[in-house]
C-alpha cells in the first residue's frame, strides 16, 4: 500500500519524461495497443513495398539485474528531490527472500538487485536486406551502449531477428547481423508480447497455438460440468470466460483480420457447449444463445472497434495520430483501414451485430424459423464486459 501511495504521487511528474515508446507499467498503454502498433508498422511497409527488419531483444536475468544504485541516480536526476530518493532507498534496502523447494526452504538472502522485465522489438524499414542490417547493426551499437551505462547485460544467443515482407521470391533470405560479435539467430515464427508472428503477417501459427490453448481450457472447464457435484451454468458461463474466451481474445485486435482467425471458432462452440450440456448436433446459433455469448467473430470484431476508438480518441495510444501509408494491396487489411471506431458501448454493438446475423441467418435459410429475441435484461454481462 505505501508503494502504491508513493506511485500515485509521483507518476504523472516522471510520466512526462519517459519516452512515449516505453508502454510498460504506464496508463493509457498496453501490450494490445504496443502490439497493433508493431504490426501497422509493418503492414505499412507492406503498402510501400519496403521490409520490416525486425529484432526482438533479450536480456540475462534481467529480473536479478537492474541496478538500485543507477535506478536511484535516474530518480534523483528527474525529481530534483533528495527526500524522495532516500526513501526510496530505504524501500529497496534490506530485501529478503528464500527458496522452498520439495518442502525443504533454503536460507534466507538480500534481494540487491531486481526489477520486473519488458519485452522489447528495435525495427528498420528499406527496400533491400543490405540497408536494414546496417540500420539495425548501429541500433544494436548504440543499445549496447546503453546497457553498459545501466549495468545490464544483454543476451544475443536468444535475441531474435526476422524480416516481415510479401516478396515471395526471397522468402527464404535472411538477415545477417551480429550483437557482440555472436550472430543473431533468425526467427521464421517471433513471439512479441504473447503473440506468434510470421512473415508475412498471417497468424496461422499463433492462431494454430492459441486453438491449442484453448483446448487445454475447455478441459478445465468439463472438469466441473460433473453431473453429480458440478457447478451451476452461470459458473460455467463465468469460468469459461475467463478461462477461454480471455486466452482467445488475448490481443484479437491485431490479428482478428486474419483469415485463420475462424479456426478458433470450433474449440470456442466447444466451451459454449461444456456451459449448456448441448450436444454437437445443436444449431451453433442457439447455441450461443443459450450460453448467452455473443459468436466469436463478432467478440473479435468489437474488441478491434473499441481499440480504434482508443487510437482515435486517448492521446496515449501508441498509434493516436497515425496517418496509415496509402492502400495499395487489395488483399492487406490493417488496423487503421479495415476498422471503424465504437459508437455504442461493447455489450450493445455486440447485441446489435448479433440481431443482424441471426435475421441475415434467418433470410438465408428455405425455412422460416422465428428469430430469437434477445436482450439486456436475458443476456447478463460477464465480468470481462461480455455479452
Amino acid at each position: 500500500m505505501f508503494e502504491r501511495l508513493i506511485l500515485n504521487r509521483i507518476a504523472p511528474f516522471i510520466d512526462e519524461q519517459i519516452i512515449p515508446e516505453q508502454a510498460g507499467f504506464r496508463p493509457g498503454k498496453s501490450t494490445t495497443s504496443q502490439l497493433i502498433n508493431l504490426t501497422q508498422h509493418i503492414e505499412d511497409g507492406f503498402e510501400r513495398g519496403q521490409i520490416t527488419g525486425a529484432v526482438f531483444v533479450d536480456l540475462s536475468a534481467t529480473y536479478d539485474t537492474v541496478n538500485h544504485r543507477r535506478l536511484l541516480c535516474k530518480i534523483l536526476e528527474i525529481t530534483k528531490d533528495t527526500h524522495l530518493t532516500e526513501l526510496m532507498e530505504n524501500m529497496l534496502q534490506n530485501q529478503r527472500f528464500f527458496v522452498e523447494l520439495g518442502g525443504k526452504c533454503s536460507g534466507w538472502r538480500k534481494q540487491k538487485n531486481g526489477l520486473p522485465q519488458d519485452d522489447l522489438c528495435i525495427t528498420a524499414q528499406a527496400t533491400d536486406f543490405i540497408s536494414i542490417e546496417e540500420m539495425l547493426t548501429e541500433a544494436l551499437s548504440g543499445l549496447t551502449t546503453y546497457y553498459e551505462e545501466n549495468h545490464l547485460h544483454a543476451n544475443p544467443s536468444k535475441t531474435q531477428i526476422c524480416a516481415f515482407h510479401l516478396r515471395s521470391k526471397v522468402a527464404k533470405c535472411q538477415l545477417n547481423i551480429s550483437w557482440s560479435g555472436i550472430p543473431l539467430t533468425h526467427s521464421e515464427h517471433p513471439v512479441y508480447l504473447g503473440v506468434t508472428l510470421d512473415r508475412c503477417l498471417t497468424f496461422k501459427t499463433h492462431v494454430e497455438k492459441t486453438k491449442e490453448k484453448v483446448s487445454t481450457c475447455n478441459n478445465i472447464l468439463r472438469k466441473l460440468t460433473n453431473t453429480r457435484w458440478g457447478a451451476c451454468p452461470k459458473t460455467l458461463r463465468s469460468t469459461a470466460l475467463a478461462l477461454c474466451f480471455s486466452t482467445a481474445e488475448y490481443a484479437c485486435s491485431a490479428w482478428e483480420r486474419s483469415t485463420h482467425a475462424k479456426k478458433l471458432d470450433p474449440v470456442l462452440n466447444e466451451s459454449c457447449r461444456c456451459i449448456t450440456g448441448c450436444l454437437k448436433s445443436t444449431n451453433i446459433s442457439n447455441l450461443h444463445i443459450l450460453a448467452g455469448i455473443a459468436p466469436p467473430d463478432i467478440r473479435r470484431a468489437v474488441a478491434s472497434m473499441t481499440e480504434q476508438r482508443r487510437q482515435a480518441t486517448d492521446e496515449r495510444h501508441a498509434l493516436h495520430g497515425h496517418v496509415p501509408a496509402p492502400s495499395r494491396l487489395k488483399s492487406q487489411r490493417s488496423f487503421m483501414t479495415s476498422t471503424t471506431p465504437l459508437d455504442p458501448t461493447p455489450s450493445e454493438a455486440r447485441l446489435a451485430m448479433w440481431k443482424k446475423k441471426l435475421a441475415d441467418h434467418q433470410h438465408s435459410t428455405t425455412m422460416h424459423i422465428p428469430l430469437p429475441k434477445i436482450s439486456h435484461q436475458e443476456i447478463t454481462t460477464g465480468q470481462s464486459g461480455s455479452v
